[in-house]
């Protein structure tokens, strides 16, 4: 008779071979003749979890653990027949006791990652996944495991705004495949919806764990382009994170590209082209920067932007800064209409897309469609344009409705031109009745202003000494930016206020004026007056202006006296130009605004750029001829050649972008004939 060692060889030979029937009999033997025999009570255990018996398997399980309590595989296969009977605390309960007893049993280890998963347990799931990697770091189910672990967690932390806990989380080691990507498309994520801070401080948190982590430098880049949500932003710290970037990663094109935009916004175009192609050497497929190129070519090559564009949204087609950059070169190539369908097409798939909001905005106001353009002007104070004048008002804004009883201030925004322009709207706020108007101004301006309001109803106060802040401004009811009048009150350009002139000089200046333009002069001809540069710091400034070289044609036109009015930045393109006998300059004489208007108002005619002179000759009803670029600011239209703005203005329009040889020798020609109508 076989011994109960030999029984069990054969009944475990019968078990592996496949004979499970013969196997079952001989261990139902085994266990008659010794009910206390642990390896069979096992074995038998495991022929009924092999024959979907997880149950009785169970049972026979637990005898055997009674016998021998230290066996791991005993506890492993326990908690496996426990996962498929659904009890998943129990599976728990014999897995953590397998790695008591055997701490680098990897199976047991995945398993109970799938037991606490079960159960709810999902960060002791990803510890023990942890502890799994670190002794085999090649195993793709528990790579893939960690993995969505991993983003589980970290998705779930987002959601909840607990940013330092997320981050904490998923810059562990276990993190590495996904962490970095799930932190940077939320970061991504808070950028499109306006939330830059958070996005920022969501990066550096990140790169407080890995400083060498590339993705986040160059997405952080995009936060100090605006200065984390606040404005102000610093293009050259931007430029120092994306270089930095691409040291550590000069294979990925998003680190050249984030470099090109950080380039693009201290103005210089060309070394950010160099860096956008950069990025489609790494990625010829790179949406973002076959658009960031295209940006970048506009005004210069406006149909190969269009065709970059296009090849953008091929790639993306939810890309709206493509259909931005497609929007602008539509512009530039005279296709307004379907230059607004690309932006209105960035506004459907990013409706809080900033440049999208302005650039239509400026598109309807140029078309004079004044009721939509000036609601989507209202989001200039998001714009990196304006980045830099948004304030801290305490105030309401106020809507339109009945002032009387109650004090607004109105906020001059912007340029010298436009507090110029929009001050016309002052009469409007007037007739609403309110008590007190406090009109805060450009230094330059307050003199002007002073002099054409009544200071029974309005007061004209300097800019705050903070400015942007709001430090000494008084405390009024209500505040309105001064350019958003015109939302409440001009819906049309038949709504225009236009009568001139509504801004007069000081007698006594233009009559000093008058007595010096006339001192040592020869009597007869025409006077002019000619500004040719802008402000610098005006976005598009280099466009706009057609600096003196540009307008040096106009200056050989005979039986004229000209006189420079030209204030600030331009005044260096005097030195070394040859000017003829006829041209005075005035620049240096000139204190403030009021004596520019008092010059103006003893002139025959003003040619400016499209610049502050040109809206101040056109308030005081002088006569202006003004120079424009192409396309054209909002506010001068489209095709045509006066204002409904300035009834005494001539416009006279580039045809081509940055050509201003046309403009030019137009004008001159005009003042020639105008020269020629005085002596006839």
């Amino acid at each position: 008779m076989a011994t109960i060692a030999e029984a069990l060889a054969i009944a475990f030979d019968h078990h592996e071979s496949g004979r499970l029937a013969e196997a079952e009999i001989l261990y139902g033997r085994i266990l008659d003749a010794d009910p206390h025999q642990a390896t069979a009570l096992h074995l038998l255990g495991v022929l009924y979890g092999q024959t979907d018996r997880p149950k009785l398997a169970a049972a026979l399980f637990v005898g055997a653990i009674g016998l021998v309590p230290d066996d791991p595989g005993l506890r492993y296969d326990l908690a496996r027949v426990r996962l498929i009977l659904k009890d998943g605390e129990g599976a728990v309960a014999a897995l953590r006791r397998t790695l008591t007893l055997q701490p680098d049993h990897a199976a047991a280890l995945f398993q109970l990652a799938l037991a606490c998963r079960s159960v709810g347990r999902h960060g002791e799931s990803l510890r023990v996944l942890e502890r799994l990697l670190t002794l085999q770091p090649d195993s793709l189910e528990a790579r893939y495991l960690a993995d969505r672990a991993v983003e589980r967690e970290g998705r779930a932390l987002l959601e909840r705004g607990e940013i330092g806990r997320a981050v904490a989380r998923l810059t562990r080691p276990v993190a590495e495949a996904v962490g970095v990507p799930i932190l940077s498309a939320h970061a991504a994520a808070l950028y499109r919806d306006g939330r830059t801070g958070e996005a920022a401080r969501l990066l550096r948190g990140m790169l407080a764990v890995l400083p060498a982590e590339a993705m986040a430098l160059w997405n952080l880049s995009l936060g100090r382009l605006d200065g984390g949500g606040g404005g102000n932003g610093d293009a050259a710290a931007a430029e120092r994170l994306a270089r930095r970037a691409r040291a550590l990663a000069p294979q990925e094109a998003e680190a050249h590209a984030k470099l090109g935009l950080a380039l693009a916004a201290q103005g210089r175009r060309a070394a950010a082209a160099v860096a956008a192609r950069a990025a489609l050497a790494c990625d010829p497929a790179h949406a973002p920067s076959l658009s960031n190129l295209g940006a970048l070519l506009v005004q210069t090559e406006c149909g190969q932007a269009l065709r970059l564009a296009d090849r953008a949204l091929r790639l993306a087609p939810d890309l709206g800064e493509a259909q931005v950059v497609r929007g602008d070169a539509l512009v530039h190539l005279d296709r307004p209409r379907e230059a607004e369908e690309a932006f209105r097409s960035a506004l459907r798939v990013a409706p809080q897309l900033v440049v999208a909001h302005w650039n239509l905005s400026h598109l309807l106001l140029r078309l004079g469609d004044y009721a939509a353009g000036w609601a989507e002007y209202e989001w200039r104070w998001r714009s990196e344009a304006l980045a830099g004048q948004r304030r801290p008002f305490r105030q309401t804004l106020w809507d339109g409705t009945g002032l009387a009883g109650r004090t607004i201030l109105i906020h001059a925004e912007q340029g010298l031109g436009d507090t110029i322009q929009f001050v016309r709207f002052l009469d409007a706020v007037l007739r609403a009745g309110p008590a007190r108007v406090y009109l805060e101004a450009h230094g330059p301006l307050l003199s002007l202003l002073e002099r054409n309001t009544d200071p029974a109803r309005v007061t004209v106060i300097p800019r705050a000494s903070d400015f942007p802040g709001v430090r000494g401004l008084p405390d009024t009811d209500v505040q309105i930016p001064l350019m958003s009048l015109a939302g409440l009150f001009c819906p049309s350009l038949e709504a225009i206020p236009a009568r001139v002139p509504y801004l007069r000089p000081d007698p006594r200046r233009a009559a000093a004026w008058s007595e010096r333009l006339a001192d040592g002069q020869p009597t007869g001809g025409l006077r002019v007056g000619l500004v040719w540069a802008g402000n610098p710091s005006f976005h598009g400034d280099a466009q706009r202006s057609p600096r003196l070289a540009g307008l040096r044609p106009v200056l050989d036109v005979p039986g004229v006296r000209f006189f420079g009015l030209q204030k600030g930045p331009g005044r260096e393109d005097l030195e070394g130009m040859d000017l003829p006998p006829s041209f005075t300059d005035l620049g240096p004489d000139i204190a403030d605004v009021a004596d520019t208007a008092a010059i103006m108002a003893n002139l025959d005619l003003v040619i400016s750029s499209c610049t502050g002179p040109a809206h101040l000759a056109g308030a005081l009803g002088v006569p202006v001829w003004v120079v424009l670029p192409h396309p054209p600011d909002w506010r001068w239209l489209m095709e045509r050649d006066d204002s409904p703005w300035y009834p005494t203005a001539r416009l006279f329009r580039q045809t081509r972008s940055g050509d201003w040889s046309g403009p030019a020798e137009a004008v001159a020609r005009a003042l020639r004939r105008l020269v020629d109508g005085l002596e006839g």
